[in-house]
């Protein structure tokens, strides 16, 4: 049983990467961000306001996304460690953040790569 999941953001990287990592590896792709914020809440903006608390409902962002969701969700319960390797800007940061609260992880792993050779995933650069 593979012990680690590795999650980038495009699918392309897949095959190339589960090559480098190998079988103890499962790799997925999130394909970007995966929800948003849904229509409901104070004016239909998506949040909502209690307190001086914000609180932001989110839902997948179609059926592609909910179905992406499920099967993350379910390689994640065969793994021990998930390590969320999105990219370095402020959309890969949101998607990491936004993945780690739906698939409910306490302390995911991220590492930053630029290229896709097994001493730049070794190092984490």
């Amino acid at each position: 049983m593979p012990k680690r999941l590795f999650v980038v953001e495009s699918p392309g990287k897949i095959k190339k990467l589960s090559s480098i990592l190998g079988s103890d590896w499962i790799v997925k792709a999130s394909c970007g961000h995966i929800r948003e914020l849904s229509n409901q809440g104070d004016d239909s903006l998506g949040f909502s306001i209690n307190d001086g608390s914000i609180k932001c409902n989110y839902v997948p962002r179609d059926q592609r996304f909910k179905e992406t969701i499920q099967k993350l969700k379910a390689a994640v319960k065969q793994v021990d460690e998930v390590i969320l390797a999105t990219d370095l800007d402020r959309e890969g940061e949101t998607s990491a953040w936004h993945l780690k609260k739906v698939l409910g992880l306490r302390d995911p792993k991220r590492v930053v790569y630029a290229e896709i050779t097994a001493s730049a995933l070794r190092t984490g650069r």
